[in-house]
């Protein structure tokens, strides 16, 4: 099948991970490019779970595994991404079993290409959709307190704070396969991704994402916005990890232009 050729979407990007008030840091993150140097870009988040021992192990194998991936199957992702995502999701779960028993993690991950986002998720770090300042979609968390929400018992504003936030049902690493949730949108200049994990969205109101961008850049808004996430969190502040995207370089005009070093800032986490 000849693959039809289509607008590239080009993305200013930007991360950012904070220690919070945990002696350790398991959040992990990633984004990467196609070693064939076309269109295309992987990003994702990773939370080792804090409750399991190697928790931090187990969000660096998932981001290890997810950098092999795209550097040996990136023909298997461009022709069938959901098929692809959920390969890759198997094969985190297994590289983690084969390390540690005990080891877990969460996994938010977007493929991006040819103007389209496929998207994987298992557990509660979250994948956020924005356009001109309006929430499209969300990732749903593998939660207790999203079950709750899903039943009407709570609000979503309530499920931050509620003290079974931090209860989930499917992970990465151990006994049971994991059932990632999947799906796909289409990108439009100037839209805004950020993927994060818990210790982000408990404490940044969705609004925030998009003002900050808008006014400094993803890079700028990512390392400000994890720092506000801890500082609100006080002495028990989980990890902190933000990926912002923002689709197309060319769309500048209908915001801010990042300054240099956020611009540098950028090109660092390429490879990351």
């Amino acid at each position: 099948m000849t693959r039809q050729p289509a607008k590239t979407c080009l993305w200013d990007r930007g991360a950012a991970s904070q220690l919070g008030g945990r002696n350790e840091q398991q959040d992990r993150w990633g984004i990467f490019f196609p070693p064939d140097q076309q269109d295309g870009l992987l990003a994702l988040v990773a939370d080792g779970m804090g409750g399991h021992r190697d928790g931090a192990l187990g969000a660096q194998i998932v981001i290890d595994t997810a950098r092999s991936y795209l550097q040996s199957s990136v023909a298997w992702l461009r022709a069938d991404p959901p098929a692809a995502l959920d390969q890759l999701c198997r094969q985190m779960h297994e590289a983690i079993n084969s390390r540690s028993e005990s080891a877990r993690s969460t996994v938010v991950m977007v493929w991006i290409d040819q103007g389209h986002a496929h998207w994987m998720n298992v557990g509660d770090s979250r994948l956020y959709h924005f356009r001109r300042g309006r929430r499209l979609m969300r990732t749903r968390d593998h939660s207790a307190v999203q079950l709750l929400m899903d039943m009407g018992e709570i609000d979503e504003s309530e499920m931050a704070t509620h003290p079974a936030q931090n209860r989930l049902y499917r992970c990465l690493g151990g006994e049971e396969t994991p059932k990632p949730d999947t799906g796909g949108f289409a990108v439009q200049s100037g839209d805004l991704l950020a993927l994060c994990s818990d210790g982000v969205w408990e404490h940044v109101a969705e609004p925030d994402f998009w003002s900050a961008v808008l006014g400094h850049g993803p890079a700028a808004a990512a390392q400000t916005l994890t720092e506000q996430a801890v500082q609100r969190g006080g002495a028990s502040a989980d990890n902190a990890t933000l990926v912002l995207l923002r689709a197309d370089l060319g769309a500048r005009a209908a915001g801010a232009r990042p300054g240099w070093k956020e611009r540098l800032a950028a090109l660092f986490n390429r490879d990351r």
